[in-house]
């Protein structure tokens, strides 16, 4: 081939030009770098006791209590940190992520951290999978360079004392498959950009002081398996697009502002096992579609303004172990399908406008620990085969209207 053909002259210049444009590899820092940083952090926590073994004459991939290693470029690099439950009180702004690189797995939960995360540093960790910061009191905001893991599949950040927004950016994290920021002091609104974490099978902001509604297009998250946004200021209607969330098994709203009806299309959701509704301002009738959740397990919608009948259907759910309708305003009789529910152990009926006797076949729910039936407008005889109930601990039928009870 002529050396100044096309081809010859083309073939380097490409090579030429894919090196340049190529990312740049991260910076690797030698092992050493790597240790003397986490033994620079050992010196500042107030507790050192867990970490003894941490030493700068054993090799840290071997003896060091809590690290990890893993092979890059030919070298061992410390790949994880371990510190789960450990006590440790200190500062996570003083250690040196700079030199930590390489880290794919970061668990510090269950300590006694302290102050500010270093959002900057963090952000910098191009290859971090984990990581797991939950159960300290670090404070701050969510910083946006947390838009910058883009191979995260986890993150817990839960019971801190974290402040400000949910970053929309958080949406760039498309592995994830946890989000958990439950438990902080997170105010304003749930960003519509956690619609494309298509990925998340457990997304909790439950407990911080989030309000607005709940953006529609959480439907896309389809591989959902927890959805917790119980106790914030959250209001509207509860979207009828969570009816798409078919692998559903624990749904948590309670304690927020929301109005209007429960939505029919949640009886789409065949694998929920616990239902959470209450301390709400829902309204309207029990949909029997409820009654196709046949994996229930807790059913609870009480303190809310729910009206009509309880469904006869209801009776078919017969893995419920808590049934909770309490302060609402159900009229009507007790169903003696819920003699079905044999594997009861809470039936909490009280404060209602329910009428008629007890039904006798609450004899059959034998695992019965909780019976509260009182504040309704029962009438009749106390059936005998309540003494079938031999764990009852609790039962408060009567003791509020005796005078509408005769005993047989």
């Amino acid at each position: 081939m002529d050396p100044l053909s096309p081809l010859n002259l083309v073939l380097p210049l490409a090579i030429l030009l894919s090196s340049l444009l190529a990312p740049p590899a991260i910076a690797m820092p030698s092992i050493e770098e790597q240790a003397g940083a986490l033994i620079a952090w050992k010196a500042t926590l107030q507790t050192q006791e867990p970490l003894q073994s941490w030493d700068r004459k054993a090799w840290p991939c071997h003896s060091w209590r809590g690290i990890g290693c893993g092979a890059r470029q030919g070298k061992f690099v410390i790949t994880k940190i371990s510190l789960r439950g450990m006590r440790l009180r200190g500062s996570l702004e003083v250690l040196n992520f700079s030199a930590l690189t390489m880290l794919t797995s970061v668990d510090l939960s269950h300590n006694k951290l302290t102050g500010r995360i270093p959002w900057s540093e963090v952000g910098n960790l191009a290859i971090l999978e984990d990581l797991r910061l939950g159960i300290n009191k670090l404070s701050s905001s969510i910083s946006n360079s947390i838009g910058n893991l883009a191979k995260l599949s986890v993150l817990i950040l839960w019971g801190n004392q974290l402040s400000g927004h949910i970053p929309n950016n958080l949406g760039n994290l498309t592995k994830l498959s946890l989000l958990d920021l439950c438990h902080n002091q997170l105010s304003e609104h749930i960003p519509q950009e956690l619609g494309y974490l298509v990925n998340l099978k457990g997304l909790r902001l439950c407990d911080n002081m989030l309000s607005s509604s709940i953006p529609n297009n959480l439907e896309n998250l389809t591989k959902l398996t927890v959805l917790s946004l119980y106790k914030n200021q959250l209001s509207g209607h509860i979207p009828q697009e969570l009816g798409y969330l078919v692998n559903l098994k624990n749904l948590s709203l309670y304690s927020n502002n929301f109005t209007g009806l429960i939505p029919r299309s949640l009886g789409n959701l065949s694998k929920l096992s616990h239902l959470f509704l209450w301390h709400k301002q829902l309204s309207g009738h029990i949909s029997q579609k409820l009654c196709k959740l046949v994996n229930l397990e807790k059913l609870d919608l009480s303190f809310n303004m729910l009206t009509g009948s309880i469904p006869n259907c209801l009776g078919n759910l017969t893995k419920l172990t808590d049934l909770a309708l309490f302060e609402n305003q159900f009229s009507g009789h007790i169903s003696q399908e819920l003699g079905k529910l044999v594997n009861l152990e809470n039936l909490e009926l009280f404060k209602n406008m329910l009428t008629g006797s007890i039904p006798n076949n609450l004899g059959n729910l034998t695992k019965l620990i909780d019976l509260s039936l009182f504040e309704n407008q029962l009438y009749g005889h106390i059936p005998q085969e309540l003494g079938y109930l031999v764990n009852l601990k609790n039962f408060f039928a009567l003791f509020k209207q005796p005078h509408k009870f005769d005993p047989e």
